[in-house]
């Protein structure tokens, strides 16, 4: 499997490689559709400049320190959607980045953008981003129909499921699934609410007002009071998984490690799923979350590449992450099948 890691500035290249990385995704957004749009819409799943490369050359000199160390090199047009006028904007800025940066291929999201880049560029590879979600076999035998070619799984996947479509992909697809950083509270690809965790509905969720209430015959009945605490107890529950799929409030390790939704405790089976690539959420991250999370989870891979059971391989992650209360309440896991 390879590990398929963020970058956000051609610096980053190096380290990232040096330390693991098998392939390479970014970010683009050139100073003309901030001049269009501003930060109204926004080009792909991060805000308009944060995450993001602005410069042509930028995403070029990151392409060509990648290929002198035979990575590939993927660029982002994940938005959930684009409008005509956006679709023919974009499809010269693909062009571009084919021509001056000889990317490697693009991540899209928007079907009918996926469409009109299959028609203008056929020897591109396009992936399917986790936003199209991809949750059963019939969306894999479209997307490998309209010539995908990789299909990047949604977060609200578990291990069965995985190993299902993994299974359907059968070599026509390549595969990819989140390992960490980020979670979503909601199914990102019905989700039209913003992606950034100041603002977003679903990191508010807890605070919305709300009430309770009975799906038996007895609704109409009075409450007692331990019904009142089960209910304080659900919610209170809700509110930590809110917590920690978004971050767990930008908290970090006593040894420096941000924390954040993981499936370093799953790479035994998630391995074993038949999954190519690992994802590595967090275009916006620093330098220093990128380069701990790659460390990580090439160490626990490296484990699985030389033939650690699973219970070995979970252990060595709690170890590392060194956050056992965290991962104690699971609520951070991607995969809790596999702990």
């Amino acid at each position: 499997m390879k590990i398929t890691v963020p970058v956000s500035h051609p610096e980053e290249v190096e380290m990232l490689v040096e330390n693991g990385a098998g392939e390479l995704y970014c970010g683009f957004v050139p100073p003309e559709w901030l001049q269009r749009h501003g930060g109204a819409f926004w080009l792909n799943r991060r805000g308009p400049v944060s995450g993001n490369l602005n410069r042509r050359e930028d995403v070029a000199l990151v392409a060509e320190r990648a290929h002198a160390r035979r990575v590939p090199v993927f660029v982002t047009f994940n938005a959930p959607y684009y409008t005509p006028e956006q679709q023919e904007f974009l499809l010269p800025v693909v062009d571009g980045l084919i021509a001056d940066a000889s990317i490697d291929g693009i991540i899209v999201s928007d079907l009918g953008f996926f469409m009109a880049v299959r028609n203008a560029f056929p020897d591109l590879p396009v992936h399917a981003s986790s936003v199209m979600a991809a949750l059963n076999s019939g969306m894999l035998d479209l997307l490998e129909s309209l010539g995908a070619r990789r299909v990047i799984f949604p977060r609200s996947l578990g291990l069965p499921a995985l190993a299902e479509l993994c299974a359907a992909a059968g070599g026509r697809l390549e595969t990819e699934a989140f390992v960490l950083n980020e979670g979503c509270v909601f199914e990102e690809g019905y989700c039209m609410t913003t992606h950034r965790t100041a603002g977003a509905l679903c990191v508010q969720l807890p605070a919305v007002a709300h009430r309770f209430l009975r799906l038996d015959a007895a609704a109409a009945s009075p409450r007692d009071d331990g019904e009142s605490e089960a209910s304080r107890e659900l919610m209170e529950a809700f509110r930590d998984w809110v917590w920690f799929q978004n971050g767990c409030g930008n908290s970090v390790s006593a040894g420096g490690i941000p924390n954040g939704p993981c499936g370093l405790c799953a790479l035994h089976d998630l391995a074993r799923t038949g999954v190519t690539s690992l994802k590595i959420a967090g275009r916006s991250a620093s330098a220093f979350r990128k380069l701990v999370g790659l460390q990580l989870v090439r160490a626990i891979l490296d484990l699985v590449e030389t033939g650690a059971d699973r219970a070995e391989t979970s252990r060595k992650a709690v170890e590392l992450r060194n956050t056992p209360e965290f991962c104690g309440a699971r609520y951070m896991c991607y995969y809790r099948e596999g702990t």
